[in-house]
Formats: C-alpha cells, structure tokens, sequence
C-alpha cells in the first residue's frame, strides 16, 4: 500500500515542479521584453500632404533625435538620393524584423535577473555618415543601433573600408554590439596607470557580454575571423609569457594601447605571424584573466563590473596559461 501512496506523491511533486518552471518562464518572457522602436520606419511613413503634423506627433515620440537643433528636418529629406539608398538596404535586409532580436530578448531575460530595476528600450535609425567606431549609443536607458551599420561586409556602402572594419557590419553582430555598449553603464570610469588597467577594464565589457549571451562565439564577440580567436588560443602561453618577459602588464606606455587593443588588421608583437592574430588581443587576454579570477574566487557579476584594483585581480585570478 505505502507504493502506491508513494508514486502517487511522487506524481504531483513531479507536476508541481513542471507547473512552478512553466509559470516562471512565462512570467520572465514577460518581465524581461524589451521595446523596440524603429524611428526610420516611423519617419519615412510620413505623408508628404501631411508632414506638418505628422512631424510634430514623431518629435514627441522620439524627442532624442530632434536635440541638435542646427539639422533642419523637413520635406528634402525624403528625396535625399543618399539616405533613400540607405533606406531601401536596410529595409530589404530588416523589414520589420530585426535580425538577431531573440538572441537579444534572451540576452535580456539575462540583463533582469542580475539588474532587475533596470528598464532598456532599442531605438533604430539610419544615417547618410557611416560612423563605424559608434555602430549602438547607450543614454538615457536607450540602445540606439545604427541599422546601416550592420548591413554585412560585401555591402557597396563599405567599399571605402579595409577589410577588417568590413569585417564588423555584419547582422551577427547586432547582439553583441547591444551588450558591449550597455556595460558602460555599469563600470566605472577608469583611471588607468598601466596596461593591466586597461586592458582590465575594456575586457568587462566582453565579460559582461559573454554573461548575458552565454551561447555567443568568440568570434561573435570579438568582431574577427574564427581563425584570428583560433588563433589566440592556440598561442595563449607565448601571448602571456610575451606580455611578462617585456614588462608590458605595468608600463604606462600609450604605444600598447595602440598595438594591443584599438581598432587594427592585427596586433603588433613585432613577428611575421602577427597577421594571424586579432586586433584586440589586449582585451581578449583580460578576458581570460577575468573568467580564471571568477573560477578561482566567489564573485558577482556586479562585483566583478566595479572592481577597479585590477593588481589585485591579477594576483588573484591565478592566471597561468
């Protein structure tokens, strides 16, 4: 008789459990929605008999783009030859879809359970300028993404471009960009004495990135060739016994900034297989020091995103490739 009773508890305990995950998962779907506003849709579906007064109900709408009074936004607009160029790619590649909005929804479900208070909203735009080192904007509780920025690399438009900025434009990277940019919010402003707080503090960015997204590639994060992020890996030893035998993790040299971690084809460590590397392996190498730091020590995210004694990081994190 106790079987039966047993298997029977059993069941509901069973069904209970199933019933408390569903429920929680719908309740997080809801939670964490993000809203999504596609100002260069709404602008373009302006009729021209009407401009007057469909203009004024966009401005309050979208007050963040009518801030710089010194653009005249009026009827030219629309039969600007360049930007209606711009506007007919992105609306063929995006239509009302933004590609890679689930990755992004998932990625915020992620962003609410470590910042529950939090509110984000995407705004999207196009522009005739192609500003390539801004491709998303955080202010004000906004991610604005330039849409023309992300329209792959064989695209006409980046024709003026070397091959590595190209590279970037593609759709894959919208996710990434999205929560790169957002960290700022979260991470001090930083007062770098050496190499080791620089790259230290860019590589949050990629840490925090890498918590909201954990299925995204290296690749994907990095804005680089799989081969390049391959490429890292398989030299991570030299890379680090590179950076201590030259003295490089303590030097207040600007130089390294400029040869390990901005925008580059590659990194610059004097070698002929330097074109086989990225151009950030400042930053992916303060990655790994973050994620053995984590392994080693129990830390938060939050913790982690405030840190700024990065020696001590470093001394804890037990790196040793």
């Amino acid at each position: 008789m106790k079987k039966p009773i047993l298997l029977f508890f059993g069941i509901i305990v069973i069904i209970g459990l199933i019933s408390l995950i569903f429920s929680s998962k719908q309740f997080v779907a809801k939670d964490c929605e993000v809203p999504i506003y596609r100002f260069e849709q709404d602008f373009f579906k302006i009729k021209k008999d009407s401009f007057d007064i469909q203009f004024n109900k966009l401005k309050n709408k979208y007050p963040n783009f009518f801030i710089d009074t010194s653009i005249s936004f009026n009827q030219s607009i629309f039969l600007d030859d360049t930007l209606r160029s711009v506007l007919d790619s992105v609306t063929f590649l995006y239509g009302l879809k933004l590609p890679g909005l689930d990755k992004i929804k998932e990625g915020f479900c992620k962003y609410k359970s470590y910042f529950p208070h939090d509110t984000v909203s995407l705004y999207t735009f196009i522009d005739k300028s192609f500003d390539y080192r801004t491709p998303v904007v955080y202010s004000q509780d906004k991610l604005f993404i330039s849409l023309h920025l992300f329209l792959g690399k064989d695209h006409s438009f980046y024709n003026f471009l070397p091959d590595y900025i190209k590279f970037s434009h593609d759709t894959m990277f919208i996710p990434s960009s999205c929560f790169i940019t957002l960290a700022g919010k979260h991470i001090p402003y930083p007062e770098s004495e050496n190499f080791l707080d620089v790259i230290m503090y860019y590589s949050k960015s990629y840490f925090f990135t890498k918590k909201m997204l954990p299925n995204i590639l290296d690749y994907q994060l990095f804005k680089c060739t799989e081969d390049k992020m391959n490429w890292c890996y398989d030299n991570e030893s030299a890379i680090w016994k590179y950076m201590i035998e030259k003295d490089y993790l303590f030097s207040s040299s600007l130089e390294l900034v400029d040869k390990f971690v901005n925008l580059a084809p590659f990194s610059q460590f004097g070698f002929a297989g330097d074109v086989h590397s990225p151009g950030s392996v400042g930053i992916w190498l303060g990655l790994q020091i973050w994620e053995s730091y984590c392994e080693t020590n129990d830390v938060s995210l939050v913790e982690v995103l405030q840190e700024t004694n990065y020696k001590k990081v470093l001394n804890q994190s037990a790196y040793k490739p």
